[in-house]
């Protein structure tokens, strides 16, 4: 596969076991500012490939396209997605708002070309596209034997 999960602080696997539980008596990763709420979320995403491609496709729901974030760290071999939005709610007492953010690292493939990787967004879905590198034939070179002495060993 072209593509899987990367967690620098976890050792290349992600999910949302860590970031907070009641139950283990860590608090979820909630911070109330006042009376507005700041959500971690981890959007819903599907993987597909072929033999000539990647997808990576990510339910953003709500979220403009200057709201996402897309990036390649490490070498190109690291996509990183992250974005927000918020919402406004009103009650009869107040109005307040909740900022959903996102934050998703992919550790790619060295088969795909990252300099031709595409994002689109359509209708709350974010897809990305990458074409995977033409397989080189394996370099096969025949080395003519030479009767008589060796070379010295160059000099430094």
């Amino acid at each position: 596969m072209s593509l899987s999960l990367w967690n620098a602080r976890f050792g290349g696997f992600d999910d949302d076991f860590f970031s907070g539980s009641p139950v283990f008596g860590i608090p979820p990763t909630l911070t109330n500012f006042k009376n507005d709420n700041l959500i971690h979320s981890s959007p819903r995403y599907e993987i597909s490939e072929n033999s000539k491609q990647f997808r990576l496709a990510v339910d953003v729901p709500g979220v403009k396209a200057q709201d996402i974030n897309v990036g390649l760290e490490n070498d190109g071999r690291v996509l990183h997605l992250s974005g927000n939005r918020k919402v406004e709610k009103n009650t009869d007492k107040e109005k307040y708002f909740e900022e959903y953010k996102f934050d998703k690292r992919f550790t790619l493939g060295k088969d795909l070309d990252t300099d031709k990787l595409t994002a689109h967004l359509n209708d709350g879905v974010l897809v990305l596209t990458a074409p995977k590198k033409e397989k080189e034939e394996p370099k096969k070179t025949t080395i003519a034997i030479t009767q008589g002495e060796a070379p010295a060993l160059m000099e430094e």
